[in-house]
Parts: structure tokens; sequence; C-alpha cells
């Protein structure tokens, strides 16, 4: 046992005694933040498309393109107010603000902006499309992003040519050609004897839609977005489960190979046991591994308490979602998973490592774990919509991928048959797993295999090294 304590101690401190160790992990909150807040940034600094509008009727459809598009933008408007009281109830700050924001969005969208032309057939207007000459804007001289022409034909359809040369950048285009197809929709029952009022009482029908729970009763039978963060929290945590393991394991590998090429395996094997140097290890790096689990809880827990008490003035229910985040019916076995998944794929990354003489070799090793370990990543966005989906659930049974699949299903509730067979079938598997890897890393620590040896073992029809 002192063994094993002396070899975990050293393999903790060679990592968190070092200055690498702890920007790294300060660096990790940063790299969230951006992953944040950088599709908000490139949303932002999306920049402005100038265009102009010439149309051919006297303005019919130019003012049927007006009007569709105030009125899709109005009930853009109503969705939103309607999602966000779903969500955090009649909040009048809130209601304030989102209307404030929605008619500043409606006033101009700030992506397209129409100007008037400078010419109104296509040869004039070709230099400004081509940027050899610039439109004067707000913004100074700008290109023209595009000249739009609206005709009609003799059979009363529309024609709309759309001059540009971004080909990449539709939404401008849709956004004509879906508003002047319903103006042509309505036109057309118009003509067939529909009245303008019916009409209009028509666009304006929407469903009332309730999605209840039917294991509550009452009022607190309505489905809520408090409802659902559960889900989406285990689903994070799924992600965040296998990219600590992976990073965790990856750490064992190197360490590993490094140790043998510089002879430290060796002099280590002098004086301990290949068990004890396994077990060492596991041990040693799993303490770093919650080192960084702690760091980053305690930054969520005060992260989380100050912005709950900065919404609590604002009366939004933040509380929810850090409720959702530290349940424990999550966390416990999100802790459970974790340790069970580590010392699996860390025992087969040290055994790997301890065959290996540099990354190169490895490399060749590590390519089938990495396709088995990169399944769960596509499983676990499957279990999300059907968690009883017939291949989500066969693959909740293959022990290396319980960890990360059974953990996004929780909020879903499985069945009891579930939870204790496949967590029982994957501690098996942990321990046969555990053991195998022992014996390989013995062999290779005492050079008595090699990559090579693994290669060998699946050459079939082929004679085998000696």
């Amino acid at each position: 046992m002192r063994a094993i304590y002396l070899i975990a101690r050293r393999e903790f401190l060679s990592y968190v005694a070092t200055w690498g160790f702890w920007l790294s992990l300060a660096s990790v909150p940063l790299f969230m933040a951006l992953g944040f807040g950088l599709p908000i940034l490139i949303e932002s600094s999306q920049p402005t498309r100038y265009y102009v509008m010439i149309d051919e009727t006297g303005g019919r459809l130019d003012a049927a393109y007006r009007a569709s598009v105030e009125e899709s933008r109005q009930r853009q408007a109503a969705e939103m107010r309607e999602a966000v009281s779903e969500m955090v109830g009649d909040n009048p700050q809130i209601t304030a603000a989102l209307d404030q924001q929605m008619a500043t969005t409606m006033l101009d969208d700030g992506r397209y902006v129409r100007l008037d032309p400078p010419a109104t057939d296509v040869d004039g207007l070709k230099p400004y499309l081509l940027g050899e000459r610039l439109l004067d804007t707000a913004e100074g001289e700008m290109p023209l992003f595009a000249a739009i022409y609206l005709r009609a034909d003799a059979e009363g359809g529309i024609e709309i040519e759309y001059w540009s040369t971004n080909l990449t950048d539709g939404g401008l285009r849709s956004e004509i050609r879906g508003a002047l197809r319903d103006y042509m929709r309505a036109e057309r029952l118009l003509a067939a004897g529909v009245s303008g009022d019916m009409l209009e009482a028509a666009d304006s029908l929407r469903p009332v839609v309730r999605e209840l729970n039917p294991e509550r009763a009452g009022a607190d039978a309505a489905v809520t977005a408090s409802d659902r963060l559960p889900v989406i929290v285990a689903i994070g945590v799924a992600f965040a489960l296998w990219i600590i393991i992976f990073s965790v394991v990856n750490m064992l590998l190197t360490a590993m190979i490094e140790e043998k090429g510089n002879k430290v395996l060796e002099m280590m094997m002098s004086s301990a046991r290949h068990h004890e140097i396994l077990t060492g290890k596991l041990f040693g790096v799993a303490a770093v591994s919650f080192t960084l689990l702690a760091f980053w809880g305690l930054l969520a827990f005060g992260g989380g308490t100050l912005a709950q008490q900065a919404a609590a003035s604002a009366n939004m229910p933040i509380g929810d979602l850090i409720g959702a985040i530290f349940n424990p019916g999550l966390l416990v076995p999100a802790l459970g998973y974790f340790i069970i998944g580590y010392f699996m794929y860390g025992a087969v990354f040290l055994a790997v490592g301890s065959l290996c003489d540099t990354l190169q070799d490895a490399q060749t090793l590590m390519s089938p774990i990495m396709l088995v370990m990169m399944v769960p990543l596509f499983l676990v966005m499957v279990a999300a919509d059907s968690p009883d989906s017939p291949i989500v659930t066969f693959a909740s049974w293959v022990p290396v991928w319980t960890p990360f699949i059974m953990l996004a299903r929780l909020p879903q509730d499985p069945s009891m048959m579930e939870l204790v067979g496949t967590t029982g079938l994957m501690l098996g598997t942990a321990i046969v797993v555990i053991w195998g890897a022992g014996v390989m890393f013995r062999m290779g620590a005492l050079n008595q295999a090699n990559q090579e040896t693994i290669k060998n073992w699946f050459r079939f029809g082929k004679k085998q090294n000696a």
C-alpha cells in the first residue's frame, strides 16, 4: 500500500506542482466564455448588406413585400414574448426590455439595408455590383450587395431577378421569395372569391398548444422550460464527462511513454510491483481529475450564486437552472460513471503506453480505441430526443459506452432494470478490462511485449513473429 501511495503522490505532484497546470486550469473558464460569446460576437460583427429594389409593377409588389415582412416580424415578436413568458412568467421588466429590442430590430435589422437605386437598368447597376463604383451610405462608401427586380408576367405570376456576386448569403433572397409567395397565394384566393376579411381571419388562426405532464394534476401539469432543463443539463454533463475522461487518460498515456523512454519505468519496477505502479498511477491522476472537478465546481457554484442573486432582483428563475445543474440525482451518478469510466479507459491507456516507445507508435494502437470512444458523442444527441430508441437502448448495454449514454438518459427515467443491469455489466467489464490491462502492462513494462506483438494477434493466416 505504501508503494501505491508514493507512486500516486508522485503522479499527483508532478501535475499540480507546475505553473502550466494552474494556467490551463484557469484557462478553461475563459474558453467557455469564448464558446458562449463567440457566436454572439460573430453574429453582431456581420457586415451590413446594402441592396436596391426596382419594382416594375408600379410599387404593388414592393408594398406587398414590405407588408409581409412587417407582419412576419410582428408574429416573431409575439412568439418571442410568449416563449419568454412561458419561461419566466409575467415579468414587466423583461417584457419591456424585449419589446424595446424587438422594436429596434423591426425598424432596421442591421443586416440588410435598402437604398435608393442609383440607376434602374442592369447595365447601370453592374459597376456597383462588381465593386467598380461605391454607394454613399451612413457608413461611408460601400459596395452594392444585391439588385432585385420585381416583375409581373402576363399570366399573373411574379418574376424575381436577383443580381448579386455573393453566392453564399441567401437570407435576403429567401425573405423576398417567401414574402411574395404568400402574396401570390392571397391574391389567388381573392380572385377565387374569398373575401379579404375571411382571408385575414384565416391568416390569424393559431392553434393553442398546452403541453401537459400526466404525472402531475391541475395547474401543475403544465410543462414549462424549467421542466426541460434537466435533459439539457444531462446532455451537457455527458459531453463534459467524455471530455474530462479523454483528457485525463491522455495524460496517463503520454506520461507512460515518456517514463518508459527515459528508463524511469525500469527504476520503478526495481522497487515496486507492476500492479502497484499501475494502481498508483491511476489513483494519482484520479486525484488530479478531482482537483480539476473541485476547482470548476467551486467556480460554477460561486458564479451561479452571484448570477442567482443578480437575477433575483429581476425575478428571473436562474435558481431552476442552478438546481438542475447541482441536482444530486444527476451529480451522484455522474461521479460514479466518471470513476468507473476513468479507471476502465485509464487502465487501457496505461497498458498501451507501456507497449510503445514513442507517441507515433501509440497512434497506431490508439486509432481503434478512439473510434470506439467517438461513438457515444453521436448517440448522446440521439438520446436527447429519443431515449427509448432501440439503438440507444442497445448502446446503453455496451459497457464502454454506458457512462455517457445512461447519464444522458437519466432525466428520461429509464427502467430500474436498465439502470441496475447496465451498471452491473459495466462494473464487471471494468474489472475484466483492468485485470487484462494489468497483465498487458506487466508485459510491456518488462519488455516482453510491444506494439508489434499486439499487431501480430490480428494477423490471421500469417506466421506470427516468435
